[in-house]
C-alpha cells in the first residue's frame, strides 16, 4: 500500500512538471502571399510537442503532405519536413501556385469509411476549409480550421491546462488594399491582414478567416486593349477615308 501511494505521488510529481512544459508549446504561424498575376505561395510552421506528436506520427503527417498536396494538379510542393528542436517536433512546409483559386476546396473531405492515421488527422485539422469566390474584379477569400475533433480526441476534458496561451498566427500578403475583412490587425496601406487565435478558444468556436480583395488587372491586359483600340481607330479611319469626297473623286478619276 505505502508503495502504491508513493507510485501515485510520483506520478503526480511527474504530470505536474510535465503541465508547464505543454503550457504554451503548441504554436503555429502561416504567412501566404497572393501575387498580382493571382499566383499564390504559403509557409506554414508548427511546432508541437514530442509528447504529443512521436516521431512516427510526424513521419506519418510528412507523409500525408506528400501524398495529399502531391496529388493536386496545380499545387507545387516546395518544402515539407518535420524536424525535432528542444523538444518539439516542427512541421515546416512550403507550397507554391500560380493560380491561387487551385487553393479552393484543398484535400476536400474526408472519405468517412475510411480509417484515418494520426498524421492524416492533422494535416486536415490545420489546413481546414479554404473557399475563394471571384466576383467581376473582386475575389472572397475565407478560411474555416475547426480543431475542436483533433483537441477533444488527443488531449481530452484537459486540453483547457494543457494548451496555455498557445495559438495560430496567419498574416495574408496581397497586392491590393483589402476591401473588407475580420483580420485582428491591418497594416501596410490595407495590404498586410494578420489574425491570432488562441488554441484554447477553438474548441468553442472554429477559427474563421474573411477577406474581400480587388483584382489586379495584368499588365498584358493592358496591352490587349491597346492593340485592340489602336486596330478600331485604324479600321474607322481607313473607312472615313473610303468615304471622303476626296478619295471617291480620286477613284473616279482613275476609271477614266
Amino acid at each position: 500500500m505505502p508503495f502504491l501511494m508513493s507510485m501515485r505521488f510520483l506520478v503526480w510529481i511527474i504530470l505536474a512538471l510535465a503541465l508547464p512544459m505543454l503550457n504554451s508549446c503548441i504554436d503555429g504561424e502561416e504567412e501566404i502571399f497572393l501575387g498580382a498575376d493571382r499566383s499564390a505561395r504559403v509557409k506554414a510552421v508548427y511546432r508541437i510537442p514530442s509528447v504529443l506528436l512521436s516521431a512516427e506520427d510526424a513521419q506519418d503527417l510528412r507523409e500525408s503532405i506528400q501524398s495529399e498536396v502531391g496529388k493536386e494538379e496545380n499545387l507545387r510542393l516546395i518544402t515539407n519536413r518535420v524536424e525535432k528542436q528542444n523538444g518539439k517536433r516542427v512541421i515546416i512546409l512550403e507550397i507554391e501556385t500560380d493560380d491561387v483559386t487551385s487553393l479552393d476546396g484543398t484535400l476536400g473531405q474526408h472519405d468517412p469509411s475510411l480509417k484515418k492515421s494520426k498524421g492524416d488527422k492533422i494535416l486536415h485539422a490545420i489546413v481546414g476549409r479554404i473557399m475563394i469566390n471571384l466576383d467581376g474584379l473582386s475575389a472572397d477569400l475565407t478560411r474555416e480550421v475547426d480543431l475542436s475533433p483533433l483537441l477533444d480526441e488527443y488531449l481530452g476534458s484537459k486540453s483547457a491546462s494543457m494548451l496555455g496561451d498557445s495559438e495560430f498566427r496567419y498574416t495574408v500578403q496581397i497586392p491590393e488594399p483589402a476591401e473588407s475583412s475580420n483580420a485582428h490587425q491591418i497594416s501596410n496601406d490595407g495590404r498586410t491582414l494578420k489574425w491570432t487565435h488562441k488554441l484554447i478558444d477553438c474548441r468553442e468556436k472554429p477559427i474563421r478567416l474573411m477577406m474581400r480583395t480587388s483584382i489586379p488587372i495584368p499588365w498584358w491586359a493592358y496591352a490587349v486593349v491597346a492593340l485592340l483600340l489602336a486596330g478600331i481607330a485604324g479600321a474607322i479611319y481607313l473607312i472615313v477615308r473610303r468615304k471622303s469626297p476626296r478619295h471617291r473623286g480620286a477613284g473616279g478619276m482613275s476609271q477614266h
